[in-house]
C-alpha cells in the first residue's frame, strides 16, 4: 500500500483540510499527513492518497470525513499550560469577580475554552475556581458554567471521560493537585472529581460557525488556534470572539501569540508577565506610567462594538430566563 503523498494530492488534500476547518498546512507537512493518515487508510483498504481523497470527495464511507479531521487536529496539551496565565486568573479575575457577586453586580461567570483538546485547560480553570471558592464564598460552583469545544470527536470524548493517566496525568500538574481534584480509578488512572466536572460542559464546534449560538462570556480562551489559520481566518475569529463577549470581557492568547495588526475593538493589557485583550467599544488611551505593573493600550477602535454589547447583554438575559425556568 503506497503511503507517500504526491504533490498534487497534498495540495488537495491542503485544500479539504482548509475548506473544512481553516486550518492551513504548510509546503513542509507532507510527512506529516502520511503519518497521521496511514492507520486510517489501512483500515479502509485505501491503496494510495488519490483514492482517499476520491472517497472523501464522495463523503464514502460515511463516517471518512470526521476521521480524517480529527486525525489532523492537533491535540497538543497540558495542566495549567505556561503557568502565569492560570496564576492571573487565580490571583486578579478570581477575586474580582467575587467582589462583584458579593456586591450584587454579577449574577454568574461564563469562561469559553476554544480547542479545548482533550479537557485540561478547562479542568484547570474549574480546579481554580473550586479552591479559590474556600477564600471567596461568593464563588459559589453553581456561578461558573465554563463551556469547552473542540473538533476532535476522539479529543472529547477523552475530555468528557475525565480519566486520565500515564503522560497525559503528569504534565504540568503542579504538586497536591491530584490528592485534591482527583479520585483513583482502575488500571493506574485518575479521574476528575465529580466538583470540577460538574462546571464545564463540552460540545463539537467548528469555528467557522456562529459563536452566537455559544451564548455571551466573561472571559474566551484561545490560546494556541489561531497560529493554524491564515491571516483572514484569524481576523474573522477575532471579531467573532469580541462579538460574544459581554462589555469589558477578557480575550487570553497563547503566550507566544498577539493580535494581528490592526483588529479593532480589544486593549492590551500587560500584568506581570501575561498579555490578554480586553474588549473595548472605543480606543482607549494609554495608561500613566507607574500603573501598578498593569501596561494598557489600544488595539484598535470598534465601530461596531455597541452593537456588538447590545447582543451581548442580550444573550446574557436570555441565559439568565433559561436559568430561571429550570431552577
Amino acid at each position: 500500500m503506497a503511503t507517500t503523498i504526491g504533490t498534487r494530492e497534498f495540495d488537495r488534500l491542503r485544500e479539504f483540510l482548509e475548506r473544512e476547518t481553516s486550518i492551513s498546512l504548510g509546503d513542509d507537512k507532507a510527512y506529516l499527513v502520511e503519518t497521521r493518515l496511514a492507520e486510517i487508510m489501512a483500515a479502509h483498504a485505501l491503496p494510495d492518497f488519490g483514492a482517499l481523497l476520491t472517497a472523501l470527495q464522495a463523503d464514502r464511507p460515511r463516517g471518512l470525513r470526521d476521521l480524517v479531521i480529527d486525525a489532523m487536529t492537533t491535540n497538543e496539551t497540558l495542566w495549567f499550560r505556561d503557568g502565569a496565565p492560570f496564576d492571573l486568573f487565580r490571583d486578579h479575575f478570581l477575586p474580582a469577580w467575587a467582589g462583584e457577586i458579593a456586591a450584587g453586580t454579577r449574577q454568574k461567570i461564563r469562561i469559553w475554552s476554544a480547542a479545548c483538546s482533550t479537557g485540561q485547560e478547562p479542568y484547570s480553570l474549574a480546579m481554580l475556581y473550586a479552591e479559590a471558592g474556600r477564600r471567596f464564598p461568593a464563588l459559589r460552583p453553581e456561578l461558573l458554567e465554563i463551556v469547552a469545544t473542540d473538533l476532535s470527536d476522539t479529543a472529547l470524548a477523552a475530555a468528557r471521560s475525565a480519566s486520565y493517566g500515564g503522560l497525559a496525568l503528569q504534565r504540568g500538574l503542579p504538586e497536591g493537585c491530584l490528592e485534591r481534584h482527583f479520585a483513583p480509578a482502575a488500571e493506574g488512572r485518575y479521574v476528575v472529581r465529580r466538583e470540577v466536572r460538574d462546571r464545564v460542559s463540552f460540545r463539537k464546534f467548528n469555528l467557522r460557525d456562529s459563536f452566537l449560538t455559544l451564548g455571551a462570556f466573561d472571559m474566551v480562551l484561545a490560546r494556541y488556534v489561531l497560529i493554524y489559520f491564515q491571516d483572514a481566518f484569524k481576523r474573522e475569529v477575532l471579531r467573532k470572539a469580541h462579538g460574544v463577549l459581554e462589555k469589558g470581557g477578557t480575550l487570553v492568547l497563547g503566550s507566544s501569540e498577539s493580535l494581528p495588526a490592526g483588529v479593532p475593538g480589544f486593549t492590551m493589557v500587560r500584568r506581570g508577565r501575561v498579555t490578554f485583550y480586553q474588549k473595548c467599544d472605543a480606543a482607549p488611551r494609554a495608561s500613566a506610567p507607574g500603573g501598578g505593573g498593569v501596561g494598557v493600550s489600544a488595539v484598535g477602535g470598534s465601530p461596531g462594538g455597541a452593537a456588538d454589547a447590545d447582543m451581548a447583554a442580550l444573550l446574557r438575559k436570555l441565559q439568565d430566563l433559561n436559568s430561571r425556568k429550570t431552577s
